[in-house]
């Protein structure tokens, strides 16, 4: 694409996709390019993986799922680039591990990152729940709020239903009646339900999960003039004099060929980890950087869920469509300080058993000790600050993770039998919803990064967007938060054009 960009987007994942789409929807004749690292990892760019292929979405699952438990047998290993024979290179696609790219993750081993495009956006279960109470910012003005979440829910194609929408689940309605009276809500928009999903539901076919491709098509199919996706780029400084960024250099991944790539405003989203570190890199260091790293605590678990308690039969369990790993998708929301934990309950069958897995999340303490630490000497496999995460959990959040197993346990009781050593606390980054590494704030006090509008604080034309710019402590997942915040942002970045 030739000079005279109005803006470039680092990363392709849901947040890059829905800045670009809400500026070519504010400013249709944006000159847009967006630079995306990683590869093509299906053959349409930036389709879920369960629309794209359902051998490669449960390969990729798998792969994950197979590394995350290895790096939890080994947490105490400063960092790791390879397990079992894998290892991660540039041509690599999927999510990996962060300690594969030679980081010390030790306090914070499950955290991975998606390299390839469309981000996470092409893995992520799509489960979009709203934020609630203090989990929104208390800074930004509540209509505008509100308006931004229902662009964000549009965008994300939220739809609040059942996975099957032809067929009955006839375990659906004994499941809501029970859960309601173990977990109950003063709040009727608060109680037990079907989890809030990103994607449209249809007969016979899985649930069809929104991918970045479904966000902005014209990134990544390159119907639209003046917008345009390079990958295989890695952005290894931003250059800047101080108050204003004259260019990206980049580096071709390939033929390890460099350029610098000039525009007129700069939007980094690539992840809650690697957009602190370039911004360390390029010598912007803000006193908030890293710091004040927040993840919500999860504790996962399976129930077999007992039939002839509600009447039923394991002949009444539902067979979903090939391709869709999951029966249905249930809500339990947090209710705010009298309950401030979310739970994700995924029914589904397994090797001829019908089972709920009961996953749980509760906020935690934003605290300035949770933070990334980045050394000017030692670098990652990219050439890129070496990163230490230094993450642990306080007083207050262990008490809520011993209440959140108490209801676990009550809810998994009342719908099957089970053991309390069924339990199982993740290991920190385990959720891949961290938040809060270049956090939003109100004011240039040094504990935040970015104002209300996501520019980085003292630049002219630097915005940041994704989960870390998330201020808050969550319960629900963080995507459609994070994606609340990139409609703000995008309408910034286009009344600046």
């Amino acid at each position: 694409m030739s000079e005279n960009l109005d803006v470039i987007i680092v990363g392709s994942g849901p947040n890059g996709a829905i800045i670009a789409e809400q500026v070519r929807s504010h400013s249709p004749e944006a000159k847009i390019l967006v630079v995306e690292a990683g590869g093509a990892i299906t053959d349409a760019h930036g389709v879920h993986l369960v629309e794209a292929d359902e051998s490669a979405m449960n390969a990729s699952y798998d792969d994950l799922m197979r590394r995350a438990r290895q790096i939890e047998y080994v947490k105490g290993a400063t960092s790791m680039n390879a397990i079992d024979g894998d290892s991660w290179t540039p041509q690599s696609t999927g999510v990996f591990p962060a300690a594969f790219f030679g980081h010390n993750f030790a306090e914070f081993p499950g955290a991975s990152v998606a390299w390839n495009v469309g981000g996470m956006g092409v893995h992520w279960t799509a489960a979009t729940p709203w934020p609630y109470e203090a989990e929104i910012p208390d800074f930004l003005p509540r209509a505008e709020w509100d308006a931004d979440q229902e662009t964000a829910r549009r965008l994300l194609r939220t739809s609040v239903g059942p996975l099957i929408p032809d067929v009955e689940n006839p375990f659906a309605k004994p499941i809501f009646e029970t859960l309601r009276e173990i977990v109950p809500s003063p709040d009727p928009e608060r109680a037990f339900g079907y989890m809030p999903m990103g994607g449209v539901a249809s007969a016979g076919r899985p649930f069809g999960r929104t991918g970045p491709r479904d966000i902005a098509p014209f990134v990544f199919d390159g119907s639209a003039p003046g917008v345009e996706l390079r990958t295989g780029l890695l952005v290894t400084t931003i250059e800047h004099d101080g108050s204003r960024v004259t260019g990206l250099a980049v580096r071709d991944l390939a033929t390890g060929a460099e350029e610098t790539l000039r525009a007129d405003r700069f939007l980094i989203a690539a992840d809650a980890l690697r957009t602190p570190q370039l911004l360390w890199a390029s010598g912007i260091r803000p006193a908030a950087l890293g710091v004040r790293l927040n993840e919500h605590a999860s504790i996962d678990g399976e129930v077999e869920i007992d039939a002839a308690r509600f009447g039923l039969t394991d002949d009444d369990v539902l067979t979903p469509p090939a391709g869709e790993p999951f029966i249905d998708s249930f809500w339990s929301p947090s209710i705010g300080a009298g309950r401030p934990m979310h739970g994700q309950l995924m029914e589904r069958e397994f090797n001829g058993r019908h089972m709920l897995s009961v996953g749980w999340y509760c906020s935690t303490d934003i605290r300035p000790e949770n933070r990334i630490e980045f050394s000017d000497e030692l670098v990652d496999e990219l050439g890129m600050p070496h990163m230490t995460v230094h993450f642990s959990y306080s007083e207050n959040d262990l008490e809520a993770i011993r209440r959140m197993q108490d209801v676990q346990q009550d809810v998994a009781n009342a719908l099957g039998t089970f053991p309390r050593e069924y339990r199982e606390v993740q290991p920190p980054g385990a959720s891949l919803h961290y938040t809060g590494t270049v956090r939003m704030g109100a004011a240039d006090d040094g504990t935040s990064v970015v104002d209300t509008d996501g520019r980085v604080w003292g630049f002219e034309n630097l915005y940041l967007a994704g989960n870390g710019v998330v201020p808050t402590a969550l319960t629900c997942n963080s995507t459609l938060t994070g994606a609340t915040l990139s409609v703000r942002i995008a309408r910034a970045i286009s009344a600046d054009i």
